[in-house]
């Protein structure tokens, strides 16, 4: 067993939906807000803004309306593929075919789609859509032993497949867990990926009302989560032929950094400077316009709606200039992405004392 940076766990590989998670080169496309089992899934991780809106289309962070947005998303975030996710893809079958047939086209057949689903709306006609139209790798999420049928037929149609589930700790789970890699194993599957059970606003309520607690180094983790996924897992390697992944919660948020950090480097306006954490950072100064002329004229920058806008850097070079003239200032950090969400602000004073 591979132990990997931030406690993830890996047994002989992964799949190469995870190879490029990893390296942030996934962009992930919420196909729909609908799914009937929210309510029996007590851990559901999905925001309560998204659920039950069955034309809610969300890639990455942006809300797509036309597939202009859809195209110009992947490109900005120089993804290699998507995810498909919800809600239940599977109860929007030509959606998903529509989409993933788009982006094939567009990007070729080399750019990899995989698509989660709880099985509910898989059948012989949606698997031979989501096959027509170039999926590459479907992952099962569903503890109903009934429906693990489902994963064999999808083998026969030739699609890379698998089940993602929490490791949730507990004997009962982790027997079940168990008992589902060894399923896989028998019919041919390629993949068990199991996810750090965590606390979202969603679902906090619930977990906590089982006697669930966060681990005692983490506020998203649940304590023995990870342990129970190492148990089953070293089940995994020994018995039986198939990859096996354990995701902690921190892989994540590493996902998306390095997500951004793609994104960063394309979408920069002309005053922005991407940083080592994928985002965006810019001085901003406001006061008289005449006075901003001065710092305008020596250090440059982008003048919009009364205020000057700079590089960080150039704003850092000009803040005892920027001081003496009476103006404000302070550096923004954002996300990289279109709404360019405020993360922190480091007022000028701050700025001051760091540079002595």
């Amino acid at each position: 067993m591979d132990e990997l940076p931030l406690g993830a766990l890996r047994v002989r590989g992964w799949s190469k939906g995870c190879d490029l998670c990893w390296k942030g080169a996934k962009s992930v496309l919420f196909i729909t807000g609908e799914c009937p089992l929210y309510e029996s899934c007590f851990y559901c991780t999905i925001a309560d803004w998204r659920r039950g809106k069955r034309d809610l289309i969300i890639l990455n962070e942006r809300i797509i309306e036309e597939e202009s947005s859809l195209i110009e998303e992947i490109e900005y975030s120089s993804s290699l593929g998507i995810g498909i996710t919800g809600g239940e893809p599977s109860i929007v079958p030509d959606r998903v075919y529509e989409y993933v047939k788009l982006l094939k086209e567009r990007f070729g057949r080399e750019f990899h789609v995989h698509l989660y689903t709880n099985s509910i709306g898989i059948d012989e006609r949606t698997l031979s859509l989501f096959h027509d139209a170039g999926v590459d790798e479907i992952r099962f999420h569903t503890w109903d032993e009934r429906k693990w049928e489902k994963m064999r037929l999808a083998v026969s149609f030739g699609f890379s497949v698998g089940a993602e589930m929490p490791s949730i700790p507990g004997e009962g789970w982790m027997k079940k867990l168990i008992s589902l890699s060894s399923f896989l194993d028998r019919i041919g599957a390629d993949f068990l990926n199991l996810n750090e059970l965590e606390f979202t606003p969603s679902n906090r309520e619930n977990l906590l009302r089982m006697g669930m607690r966060p681990r005692v180094d983490d506020e998203v983790g649940v304590e023995g989560s990870a342990e129970a996924a190492r148990s089953v897992l070293e089940y995994l390697e020994r018995e039986t032929g198939i990859m096996g992944y354990f995701c902690p919660a921190s892989q994540k948020e590493y996902q998306v950094r390095m997500r951004w950090i793609r994104r960063a480097s394309n979408v920069a306006r002309d005053y922005e400077m991407p940083t080592d954490e994928g985002t965006l950072i810019y001085g901003e100064v406001s006061g008289p316009e005449e006075r901003l002329m001065i710092i305008f004229r020596k250090y440059g920058g982008h003048y919009k709606d009364g205020k000057l806008l700079m590089r960080a850097d150039s704003f850092e070079k000009a803040s005892k200039e920027i001081k003496k003239l009476g103006l404000s200032g302070r550096l923004i950090e954002v996300m990289p992405t279109e709404e360019r969400k405020v993360l922190q602000v480091y007022p000028l004073e701050f700025i001051l004392r760091s540079r002595g």
